[in-house]
């Protein structure tokens, strides 16, 4: 069980009538940060004048169940992905990620100031350590080459070199380190207190109610088969992920399910760190892998990754939906050893699991996500395929989504990141695997 929903919420497994309505405006596919904030957004900023429009929202599981429920609660600016981007798509195109993930980090400060959600929220910053010489390098001269053209969201960012990189960052042997922006949060908490702000605008919600089918119309409506009948919808959303390919098979082999591990590590009770763990961190072992961790307010540790002992065998975390079992005992114990072999003073502090979870999440062949109207559709919008990375995308997305589906606006039209695009071109490149 994750960490997060040790203790679930009242709406885990509600349903706001004995039966599913027959129609309605909006439904809206799976409640994860991607579903909720959409709807959120749609009954939260109406047009005045227009009859508010009635949303349901759909989720096979409980309520926030899946990724969102699962994840580390980490948000932060992206630098060794946006290193990635720009040498496959483009300075210019990365420069528009780079902004769509520092306007997520103010959205989600805005959304849990305005609404006063108690889901331990703290902007803050987080160091992205390099173990790898090479890789350190390039992520320097990245970084160094930005700077020097005046890029203006490097003004974010700063370089700490390997002289001073273990001192300020607490970790051993590091080739250096990247400081950006952040936030730490309780994933759960901040969505499900988000979704009673969407029942109390109007939304109804009907969990454990699994879609199985769905079909487009020639008058644009999609009829919805579910486990508790059939649901007309004028316009659907589907804010699926990993599970996207169940529902809308074009996306086979192009939004993939995949498993990964995550832990909550807790310190013997006598120990007193040397320094305050108050920034978050991903250990870069080299370009492809990484750990990232997440310290709690209490002292206990969230971290996750440590592909690299499991990405052999595909069987058992590659297009997979089942997150109710383990990966593997070395996964585990890998996280066992972190705080102790990387972090001064910690030799001593038995900082070990004592709970560890899976979740699932959606990899796709260009590493981006699927988002606007899906190609061919009339009344059918998409957003999916996070690549583990939702955190640092999705709020923002949902309020476009929003403006799409309630003000006819066009994904041109919304400022989104181009590469983010629902198209027939990237429905032609799938995955090799």
């Amino acid at each position: 069980m994750s960490y997060w929903m040790k203790k679930r919420h009242s709406l885990a497994s509600f349903c706001s009538s004995n039966a599913l309505p027959k129609q309605c405006d909006i439904a809206i596919i799976g409640t994860g940060m991607s579903g909720v904030a959409t709807a959120y957004h749609i009954l939260s900023k109406p047009d005045t004048g227009l009859e508010q429009p009635s949303v349901v929202l759909l989720e096979a599981r409980q309520a926030c169940s899946g990724a969102t429920g699962r994840n580390g609660g980490h948000t932060k600016l992206a630098t060794p992905v946006i290193h990635r981007l720009a040498e496959t798509h483009g300075i210019e195109a990365a420069a528009q990620i780079v902004c769509h993930q520092l306007d997520q980090l103010t959205a989600l400060k805005e959304v849990v100031d305005k609404e006063d959600i108690d889901c331990e929220f703290l902007s803050t910053r987080s160091f992205d350590i390099f173990f790898d010489e090479k890789h350190a390098q390039q992520m320097y001269a990245f970084i160094s080459s930005e700077q020097a053209k005046g890029t203006p969201w490097v003004k974010e960012v700063q370089w700490i070199g390997k002289e001073q990189s273990d001192k300020i960052t607490g970790v051993k042997n590091t080739k250096g380190a990247l400081s950006v922006p952040a936030a730490s949060l309780w994933p759960y908490k901040l969505v499900t207190e988000l979704l009673s702000k969407v029942l109390d605008l109007g939304g109804q919600l009907y969990t454990e109610t699994c879609v199985t089918a769905v079909k487009e119309k020639d008058n644009g409506e999609t009829t919805l088969t579910t486990s508790r009948g059939l649901l007309t919808a004028r316009k659907t959303i589907f804010a699926t992920n990993a599970y996207t390919a169940a529902l809308l098979p074009q996306y086979e082999s192009i939004i993939t399910p995949f498993k990964g591990q995550n832990s909550h590590l807790s310190p013997s009770p006598s120990f007193t760190p040397p320094m305050l763990l108050d920034n978050t961190y991903n250990l870069h072992f080299d370009s492809h892998y990484a750990d990232y961790l997440i310290p709690r307010p209490d002292g206990t540790i969230i971290l996750g990754g440590a592909k690299w002992t499991y990405e052999h065998d595909l069987k058992i975390w590659w297009n997979s939906v089942d997150d109710s079992t383990l990966i593997n005992n070395e996964t585990t114990t890998h996280f066992d050893s972190v705080m102790a072999d990387h972090f001064y003073g910690w030799e001593n502090a038995a900082a070990q699991h004592d709970m560890v979870w899976t979740g699932i999440m959606a990899s796709t062949p260009d590493v981006l996500p699927h988002v606007g109207r899906i190609p061919g559709s009339k009344n059918q919008w998409i957003l999916a395929g996070f690549n583990g990375g939702g955190m640092i995308q999705i709020f923002t997305l949902t309020q476009a989504i929003a403006k799409m589906v309630t003000k006819g606006i066009e994904y041109d039209g919304t400022g989104l990141p181009e590469l983010f695009k629902a198209t027939d071109a990237r429905l032609a490149v799938r995955h090799q695997k």
